[in-house]
């Protein structure tokens, strides 16, 4: 009877293959030790075999198995398996087999070191180099600059016209008072407006809206805990300097006069005069004017100012860090009226006949 093609190879291979085999077939290994000496070659020839197999398997899946002179983008999501990452980068064709990835990742211990991000990568790319790529976790940011004194809604705007955020999340968040209070609990704030602080952000590709506007409260409470150092203005809450400095923001173009005007408006308060900020009204209105009409000073809204006294319900505006320390440091003057000049400074009056004649001045240039 013909052996088997696998048995004639084996004791080609294995000179003691017929020895192993007679051992395995002819009498059980536990009744005499001394034959496990002729069994532990074989076994180790075998296993070594078995190994050099893998590390060949492994080593050959890793190769790249495109090359050509485009840069790959390769964006790994933020939770991604490292079973997930190797598909990907199979899929890119940054190496041959994914399940030899696994078995690399995982053999020598690098599971928590594959980063998410987004890498830009040569096609045919040595794996050592690609490796060391995934563990820097390099990261793409979008660097969005938010100018002073916008408002919650101009800076959705931004962000979305940005690709950064969706519109409808990002619109509800800005108002959920629960998660608003996680964040900002001291100001018990009705809505996101004021706290979005006006800076330059670099926010990382992929970030949820909820991360987005956690690090403009950061930055704001970080900005605010710096400036405010415990300082506080009498009958006014914390929400209500937010408010005050908004306004401020709104009013003022110059930073020397932001002081002043803060002056001015807690006067008014202090002696309960209603705000008349045109400011007020823009938010109320909706939209940004160059001059007001008097039919405007007419709208029906709580944060018409001439209509109501005190300060409007919420901040109308996010402030910068000058308008914020000028709610919270005015300077100590008597003013109780201003008006702007065509430059964007302003006169400051004491009393209102001052003021009609600081109007008419200016209503009198050409």
């Amino acid at each position: 009877m013909r052996r088997p093609a696998f048995i004639t190879a084996c004791s080609r291979l294995f000179p003691r293959w017929q020895n192993f085999r007679r051992l395995i077939i002819t009498r059980p290994v536990f009744n005499d030790r001394s034959h496990l000496h002729n069994l532990l070659g074989p076994l180790a020839m075998l296993l070594l075999i078995f190994f050099a197999g893998q590390v060949a398997w492994i080593f050959y899946g890793l190769q790249p198995s495109t090359i050509s002179d485009t840069i790959i983008q390769l964006d790994i999501p933020m939770g991604s398996s490292v079973k997930e990452v190797g598909v990907l980068l199979e899929k890119e064709g940054l190496i041959t087999n994914s399940n030899s990835f696994v078995w690399y990742v995982y053999l020598t211990g690098k599971q928590r070191q594959v980063k998410a991000g987004r890498y830009h990568l040569q096609p045919g790319t040595a794996f050592t180099r690609l490796m060391a790529e995934l563990q820097k976790g390099r990261s793409v940011y979008h660097r969005v600059t938010i100018p002073e004194g916008l408002t919650q809604k101009e800076i959705s705007e931004l962000l979305v016209r940005r690709g950064l955020v969706d519109e409808k999340r990002f619109w509800e968040l800005l108002h959920d008072r629960e998660f608003l209070l996680s964040y900002l609990p001291e100001f018990n704030p009705r809505s996101a407006e004021g706290f979005l602080f006006p800076d330059t952000y670099d926010f990382a590709d992929g970030a949820s809206e909820e991360e987005i506007l956690a690090v403009f409260f950061r930055r704001f409470l970080q900005v605010w805990s710096a400036i405010a150092r415990g300082k506080t203005v009498r009958n006014l809450s914390l929400v209500d300097l937010v408010t005050l400095a908004s306004i401020i923001e709104r009013e003022a173009k110059k930073a020397e006069e932001r002081p002043v005007i803060a002056a001015v408006f807690l006067n008014r308060l202090r002696m309960g005069y209603p705000l008349q900020s045109c400011a007020t009204v823009m938010y109320a209105l909706g939209e940004r004017r160059s001059r007001l009409l008097y039919d405007d000073l007419k709208i029906e809204s709580p944060y018409n100012t001439y209509l109501y006294r005190g300060l409007p319900p919420g901040p109308i505006s996010n402030p910068g860090r000058a308008s914020l320390t000028a709610a919270l440091y005015p300077v100590e003057t008597d003013f109780l009226y201003f008006v702007a000049r065509p430059d964007g400074t302003h006169i400051f009056s004491r009393t209102y006949r001052e003021h009609l004649r600081a109007q008419n001045e200016l209503n009198a240039r050409p």
